[in-house]
């Protein structure tokens, strides 16, 4: 490749990372996240990111089950995928624990069906010492008045960072949410035990009608897929 070809390749790339950015501001827009264009740009990924997103639960494991029988397992499956093609649209790689209605076959690893299964889940992650996890729930409480996103994260400085931009950015679209992010507790197995930076997303709660309802909406999960993605684009971009 010549100089100029070089140069070519280059200025093109340049202009889809732009177009890129500016789709999914547009995006942002369009579901609400962002009042205009002009209301701070998400930072932008560069390829050498890599982000392990975890559907949590699947199977025979179907998570929290609303009064209604809808499972957490389908919608945290459908957040997930929909915030896959965000990030790696933005050039990030995407590593998936699962993208199938399926329990992780955690085979040759000790414990029950659902110690195995989280076993392996931290086993994928740990295979990429340079990536950050993200694993996506939904809620489920007694009261019925609990409603809103939360975030906790491992003991990683990274992870309190990831978990802080996403609380932060999940306030474009619910205001009056104000609840804080956590730090996990050997009860989140699955944080206590990562060795990579991760979160985990309680993106609302099943117990509660009129957030179950959004929650069932391709349109909310939507939102929701975005605004954690601007949270991770944050978190990554000042590193």
């Amino acid at each position: 490749m010549g100089k100029k070809d070089a140069i070519t390749a280059a200025a093109g790339f340049v202009i889809t990372v732009i177009i890129l950015v500016v789709a999914i501001t547009l995006l942002q827009v369009a579901f609400g996240i962002r009042k205009n264009p002009d209301d701070g740009l998400p930072a932008q990924a560069d390829a050498a990111h890599i982000l392990v997103i975890d559907a949590g639960h699947g199977g025979m494991d179907g998570g929290a089950v609303a009064a209604d029988g809808t499972t957490e397992k389908g919608i945290n499956l459908e957040i997930s995928m929909i915030l896959k093609s965000l990030m790696e649209v933005s050039g990030v790689k995407v590593v998936m624990t699962r993208t199938e209605d399926v329990m992780l076959d955690g085979s040759g690893l000790s414990g029950t069906a659902k110690m195995r299964d989280l076993k392996k889940r931290l086993e994928i992650a740990g295979q990429y010492p340079e990536a950050l996890m993200v694993s996506i729930h939904c809620n489920k409480f007694p009261q019925e008045s609990c409603k809103g996103l939360q975030v906790y994260y491992s003991a990683h400085e990274e992870a309190e960072s990831a978990a802080g931009a996403v609380q932060d950015s999940y306030l474009r679209i619910d205001p009056t949410n104000h609840r804080k992010i956590k730090k996990a507790d050997s009860s989140i197995y699955l944080l206590s035990r990562a060795r990579v930076p991760s979160i985990l997303v309680e993106c609302g709660f099943l117990s509660n009608g009129p957030e179950l309802e959004k929650l069932k909406t391709d349109n909310y999960r939507k939102k929701l897929a975005l605004v954690i993605a601007d949270g991770i684009f944050k978190a990554i971009g000042e590193e």
